[in-house]
């Protein structure tokens, strides 16, 4: 295929098609360079909750404002639907098995020979800085490279910041560095679970013999810590639901993955018993409760104090959850639309440049676990909801604004785009190609992947290469097959419903068979600590 070349990964057989960066620009004109540029991820967004992609969904007028002054693509798809290693995978513009950064706590070794491409911006000196609203994004974990200023600190006891308290950081910060050419990176994930605005109401009422103790949000996914005063004798803790969703109190309303009692029930002077209004998952500690769930405490010292530490979520009907989600992409959007007025006010929007991309997508019931369950979240698969992401591209040297781009990209992509858009020599690592240089129709296959043991359904892997989309799970020898061109939706699995599969088929799984193996030899196991284990657990990645 013309414009196109095969390259090997070192140390791995499987040939990877890459796109060269070849033909001219994209409506761009190359002498003018940006004097900024500010690199937005957009964690767990879905391309289709972005209104410039699909109004059907969410409103989103801000984000809207980059396709109507830059380029829509139209087809943009991250490597792995897990937040460090896709952000990794933009950064380096290499592949996460490349990296060997295969979930979320693990730290990305640092590689002299394969510099992230925030090291042009210093080496050219631009300042730079970034502002991360996850947990899993620490600087600990090895994107730190080429930044002056890496801010990452989190309240107690939560793992991630809402948009405006990312936007109250950074206003500060581009209000004292406008006179000066910088690069920023800011990380919004406002649509990550758990789906809750900051003004979520409390939706729990705990009481301790029918006296109220307090309220809570169990939608914002906080771990709480409640003391209580017990008197000798019967006590009774009561968790009273206040579920809009469900109204029926004879349903399971909410359900905490954490409760923990200081001190802890013993066969002594102290009982403890949820002995009404609970169904109890043993198998994974997970604790369901009506719209009252009662405890009876039984204790037989004198008077004391109990502490209650728990954790959990409502319960929430699927059409509910999607709204939910909606709401916090409009949500993060009006905080963009903050981000545009402060760049206005200091005079920077027309000297910027801004790529907004997702890192990822999110499933939203499309599709359904092995236990038979609809599945919301991402991590576990591969199909179309949990890769394809927007991207947005917007400079001030745009010739032709609001063009949509139909080409098939991916998140390699970023790093180069971003680097050639400055006037910096490409970095020789680069995988990705220069999307301002793409031909029309220049194809792509794009490998994906995802691992275990945030992938509980075992490590995945991919190739799509329009229209057909092959995935392959090892661990069952299984492959699904679908033809986006008559199947967008991926409904219908192709894979062994014929006498045999179209020759261009067979090719694409010799490739991606080739690429399984080769990544699967070359595996590491890296190991995280204890605490790192807990934030991943609290923010919904590992149970």
């Amino acid at each position: 295929m013309k414009g196109l070349r095969f390259l090997k990964r070192p140390g791995v057989s499987a040939v990877v098609l890459v796109a060269l960066a070849v033909g001219g620009t994209v409506g761009c004109r190359r002498q003018e360079t940006p004097q900024n540029f500010i690199l937005i991820t957009l964690d767990t967004l879905r391309a289709d909750h972005v209104s410039a992609y699909s109004p059907k969904n969410s409103l989103t007028p801000n984000l809207d404002i980059l396709a109507r002054q830059g380029i829509l693509f139209k087809n943009a798809f991250s490597l792995i639907p897990i937040t460090l290693p896709s952000h990794a995978s933009m950064f380096f513009s290499e592949p996460p098995s490349l990296i060997k950064n295969y979930n979320n706590g693990q730290i990305i070794r640092n590689k002299r020979n394969i510099p992230s491409f925030v090291n042009l911006f210093k080496k050219s000196g631009f300042l730079t800085a970034a502002f991360v609203s996850l947990g899993v994004l620490k600087s600990q974990f090895g994107l730190t490279q080429g930044f002056d200023t890496y801010v990452d600190d989190f309240p107690e006891r939560r793992w991630y910041l809402a948009a405006e308290e990312v936007n109250a950081r950074v206003f500060p910060w581009l209000e004292a560095h406008k006179d000066q050419r910088f690069f920023l990176w800011i990380h919004y994930s406002d649509p990550h679970d758990p789906y809750a605005p900051p003004d979520a109401p409390d939706d729990l009422k705990v009481y301790c013999n029918e006296k109220l103790v307090g309220q809570y949000c169990l939608s914002k996914y906080l771990a709480y810590d409640v003391e209580i005063d017990l008197k000798p004798g019967r006590n009774e803790v009561r968790l009273e639901a206040i579920n809009k969703y469900l109204t029926n109190p004879d349903i399971y309303q909410a359900r905490l993955d954490r409760l923990e009692f200081d001190p802890p029930a013993n066969a002594i002077d102290l009982l403890i018993d949820q002995y009404r209004g609970w169904e109890i998952r043993r198998e994974d500690h997970v604790f369901f409760f009506k719209k009252n769930g009662y405890i009876e405490i039984i204790n037989r010292a004198g008077p004391r104090r109990l502490k209650i530490t728990f954790r959990g979520k409502l319960n929430i009907p699927d059409a509910d959850v999607r709204a939910l989600y909606q709401k916090e992409v409009e949500y993060m959007d009006r905080e963009i639309g903050k981000l545009w007025d402060k760049l206005r006010a200091l005079g920077l929007f027309s000297k910027t440049a801004i790529l907004a991309v997702g890192d990822h997508g999110e499933g939203l019931f499309e599709f359904k676990a092995k236990a038979g369950f609809p599945h919301v979240g991402h991590i576990h698969f591969l199909y179309k909801p949990y890769l394809q992401v927007p991207l947005l591209l917007y400079s001030p040297s745009l010739q032709e604004p609001g063009v949509e781009r139909d080409e098939f990209v991916s998140l390699l992509d970023v790093g180069p785009t971003i680097t050639r858009l400055m006037g910096f020599k490409p970095l020789s690592h680069f995988r990705g190609r220069d999307l301002l240089r793409l031909k029309k129709g220049q194809p792509l296959e794009i490998f994906e992947e995802t691992y275990r043991p945030e992938a509980m359904e075992g490590d995945k892997f991919g190739l799509l290469h329009y229209p057909w989309h092959l995935i392959l799970t090892p661990r069952d020898s299984r492959y699904e097959l679908f033809d986006w061109s008559h199947d967008p939706g991926e409904r219908q699995d192709l894979y062994g419903r014929n006498a045999g599969l179209p020759a261009e088929v067979q090719e694409l799984k010799q490739r991606l068979d080739a690429f399984a193996r080769d990544v699967l030899k070359g595996k590491e196991e890296i190991k995280i600590d204890k605490k790192t284990e807990e934030m991943l657990r609290t923010l919904g990645y590992v149970r």
